[in-house]
């Protein structure tokens, strides 16, 4: 779950029942949980249908320095550890010291905006309880809507970390599990020693540019399309335009689930190897699934569109089916487009 999120999520959560001196509450508890310090393991579990992946991580938090996690997959010899520093992260194999670095996508929204997106889209109940031995609150997200999925948390409440948090998808087929196995607060200040390794081989992501709609439109050269997300979405972000590969992106929320879309101008989809085709009424839409998320990639009007949530397919096949889907090329379209790329011609 997100940082935003939490933030979010907490605004709710520990405001007292009828809100009476919540706004004191909320204070205190967001104060604690930016000022938290810790050291944790981690168990992380991911059912699609009755098939289990699992991992621990050791989790290491100051907000003086950041957070360094440590994922060890069960099961396998993979190692990834994964540090997030201010709006940077850093990713990276221990053994081969090989990895990524990439700048995080800058939110707009304020947490108060994505509190009242969580509170118009989702019912919450809470109540109070003990994990690890600490006091905290249970709180159950369901959505307003179907197709949506529904989160149970256990939240400390001395420092605001979430403890348990469990997501599951809107069928109930597929969930994911991510439970602490012990809590350990720290000083603030506690991580100044931890150091990354000097030695990593990391491959500098350029960052995506952040542009108005207008200047968005002006750098892919035409006024961007217009797509039809699921009601009760609102931007996150704002467009975030890669100059390299000519991709716009722009993520939008409900206040608990995020939609990541992503267009560009091209004769059609290039979907990745496992996704299954599902026929529309227009034309056909290639998905991908993998756990609570599905990807789907789909053309219209010279733009190829990718979407990515945790909503059901129904749902993002609807958002396909509204923004519309071009047909299948024929074969001699396709032979067409194949010697254009062939010989250097521009796109037909």
């Amino acid at each position: 779950m997100s940082r935003w999120l939490w933030g979010t999520v907490l605004a709710v959560l520990l405001s007292a029942p009828g809100r009476a001196g919540g706004l004191e509450v909320v204070a205190r508890a967001a104060s604690a949980r930016r000022q938290a310090a810790y050291a944790a393991e981690q168990l992380l579990v991911v059912w699609e249908g009755e098939r289990a992946h699992s991992a621990f991580v050791h989790v290491q938090h100051d907000p003086a320095v950041g957070t360094r996690l440590s994922y060890r997959p069960v099961g396998s010899g993979s190692r990834r550890v994964v540090w997030h520093v201010r709006d940077r992260t850093v990713e990276y194999d221990p053994r081969t010291r090989a990895g990524r670095s990439y700048r995080n996508d800058p939110v707009r929204a304020s947490p108060q905006a994505q509190l009242s997106w969580l509170e118009r889209n989702y019912a919450l109940t809470w109540s109070p309880t003990r994990v690890l031995g600490r006091d905290a609150v249970h709180v159950r997200v369901t959505p307003r809507r179907p197709g949506r999925p529904r989160a149970d948390l256990r939240v400390d409440r001395r420092t605001g970390v979430i403890l348990r948090s469990e997501r599951v998808s809107p069928d109930g087929r597929n969930r994911e599990l991510a439970v602490f196995l012990n809590f350990v607060p720290q000083q603030a200040g506690w991580m100044r020693s931890v150091r990354m390794p000097d030695d990593l081989h990391l491959t500098q992501e350029p960052a995506a540019q952040a542009v108005t709609e207008s200047e968005a439109a002006a750098r892919l050269g035409q006024p961007l399309p217009v797509v039809w997300l699921p009601p009760d979405f609102s931007p996150l972000t704002e467009f975030l335009v890669d100059g390299r590969t000519g991709v716009a992106r722009r993520l939008y929320s409900d206040g608990l689930t995020t939609l990541v879309l992503s267009f560009r101008r091209a004769g059609g989809p290039i979907p990745p190897a496992g996704s299954r085709v599902v026929f529309r009424s227009g034309g056909p839409v290639w998905v991908q699934s993998a756990g609570l998320r599905h990807a789907l990639h789909w053309a219209n009007g010279g733009w190829a569109f990718t979407l990515v949530g945790e909503l059901s397919p129904d749902v993002l096949l609807e958002v396909a089916d509204r923004t519309g889907v071009q047909p299948a090329p024929s074969a001699l379209q396709n032979l067409l487009r194949w010697l254009a790329q062939a010989v250097g011609w521009a796109d037909l």
